[in-house]
């Protein structure tokens, strides 16, 4: 089969298209041949060496599946020749490849009304905002601001917390802001500007940035909110009393995925692909990814 490994950290030339053996799905594992697979920024993370593993090189990249059922070793979950998506667990990347192995409970059967590449931008992105607003405990009447609401997990945050009846401010560039407001955010905020400042304290941030972000984060929150992190650690140097502060890594959740799926089809959540770029060009998609100007999400098509 072909598949997208690298044999050393660095930049992304190191990813090389080769030909390697289909693996074998072991006991409550499925094997899926892979249609399409989502690029994600822990993967150019993983390629440079940010995300430990105790495998040996060479090692697959990805872990956004959506593809068909070869083989299953369970009675459980989904039957030969049925269309799924799903997530591997982190941190054993193989999705840029034609033939994957996933857990059984990883993955949930496609959303009817996607296509293969709309369905593998899901399962990392949206799950992360599923776990993320689980976390934080959002309910109706809360005020959330989301980080890069226009991004990979910031698009499936602003719409999960949207559903889950709560006040949805996002921040994200000039160009994104109407795109924003079709997603139903209630206070688009231009990320270039000063505008941060002036929305009323809210009760959660979803902070998909890091970095400075996670700093001028803190101020916005009201005594008792909670500010949520997802690229690094809190830093306890800029933490602020009476507010807590939790880092989200995301887990595969097949589950989850089923209830995500529904809310799909059903038109409740929109899915944002802005390319679909082939498999020999993972590095290129993984470079456009490091940019940070992905609306949406990147998915490589095979």
């Amino acid at each position: 089969m072909r598949a997208v490994v690298f044999s050393r950290y660095g930049d992304e030339s190191v990813l090389k298209l080769t030909e390697q053996p289909i693996p074998a799905p072991g006991d409550g594992e499925i094997l899926v041949r892979v249609r399409a697979a989502g690029v994600n920024p822990v993967d150019w993370k993983f390629r440079e060496g940010a995300v430990g593993t105790d495998r040996p090189f060479p090692l697959g990249m990805g872990w956004d599946v959506a593809g068909t059922v070869v083989a299953t070793t369970t009675a459980d979950g989904p039957a030969a020749g049925d269309e799924v998506f799903g997530m591997l667990p982190l941190p054993y990347g193989g999705a840029y490849q034609e033939f994957a192995v996933l857990p059984t409970s990883a993955v949930a059967l496609k959303p009817v009304g996607l296509s293969f590449a709309q369905a593998a931008a899901v399962p990392l992105a949206a799950l992360t905002a599923w776990q993320s607003l689980d976390t934080a405990q959002v309910t109706a009447g809360q005020r959330v601001l989301v980080h890069a609401g226009a991004g990979g997990v910031g698009h499936f945050a602003v719409q999960l917390a949207k559903y889950r009846g709560a006040h949805v401010s996002a921040t994200a560039s000039p160009r994104n802001l109407d795109f924003l407001r079709r997603l139903g955010v209630d206070e688009p905020l231009d990320r270039t500007s000063d505008s941060l400042h002036t929305i009323a304290p809210v009760d959660v941030v979803i902070d998909t940035v890091g970095g400075r972000t996670q700093q001028e984060s803190w101020p916005l929150l009201r005594p008792g909110g909670m500010l949520v992190t997802l690229p690094e650690p809190i830093d306890a140097a800029y933490r602020v009393p009476g507010i807590t502060g939790r880092r989200v890594i995301v887990a595969p959740d097949g589950q989850a995925l089923h209830h995500i799926g529904t809310l799909i089809d059903t038109g409740v959540v929109h899915v944002e692909v802005q390319d679909i770029l082939p498999l020999e060009k993972a590095a290129e998609a993984q470079l456009i990814s490091k940019t940070g100007q992905v609306r949406g999400k990147l998915v490589l098509g095979l």
